[in-house]
């Protein structure tokens, strides 16, 4: 399969290459993101790892998780990193995370989710899209009602959630009511190749 690349006048979602490697693991070790997930600030080999990971993924054949960089249309700079990672033949489980300094860039995470979502009904051919949170995630839950998706499933998460008081919330949006989405909650002038 070629490459992933989605481009759109305000970002660039692509694979991650080595070039990449040390703007994510700056995000990664970001003291904010370790706080968020109760991660250890000793513990490097995680983010590296992790990035090893999409490596092997990006080259499995076939390929079923498309994990990929956002980057600055202007400057090129890595804002985080997005996903699609196939649990069956006709769904996968959709993943936004920005840098800790892009947090609160609803808009931008909003049409990097369009764009991932039309791009796993069109170009994937998925009937579904799931996705996870922390129930205290409140601009996920704001971004999957935007898109109407509905949630599916809630239960204990992992102990980070648990410390906070959040549960684990499971939402789903299928390819009719994203088809029935009203042309706004659509990706704009984006190119997917």
């Amino acid at each position: 399969m070629e490459p992933m690349l989605i481009e759109h006048p305000r970002f660039l979602l692509r694979d991650l290459a080595e070039a990449d490697r040390a703007a994510f693991l700056a995000y990664q070790m970001d003291p904010r993101y370790l706080a968020l997930y109760d991660f250890e600030a000793s513990d490097v080999r995680r983010a590296s790892e992790l990035f090893d990971l999409f490596a092997e993924w990006r080259e499995t054949e076939p390929r079923r998780n498309f994990q990929i960089g956002i980057f600055d249309g202007r400057n090129g700079e890595l804002c985080g990193c997005a996903g699609l990672r196939k649990s069956s033949d006709d769904a996968a489980v959709l993943g936004i995370e920005l840098a800790p300094e892009k947090w609160g860039r609803f808009a931008l995470a909003l049409d990097v989710a369009a764009a991932l979502v039309e791009y796993g009904f069109n170009q994937l051919r998925l009937t579904t899209i799931i996705g996870d949170t922390a129930s205290g995630n409140r601009r996920v839950a704001k971004l999957a009602r935007w898109f109407g998706a509905r949630i599916i499933a809630e239960r204990e998460g992992p102990e980070w959630m648990r410390a906070r008081g959040f549960r684990e919330v499971d939402w789903a949006i299928d390819r009719a009511a994203w088809e029935d989405a009203p042309k706004q909650r659509r990706p704009k002038n984006g190119t997917e190749t």
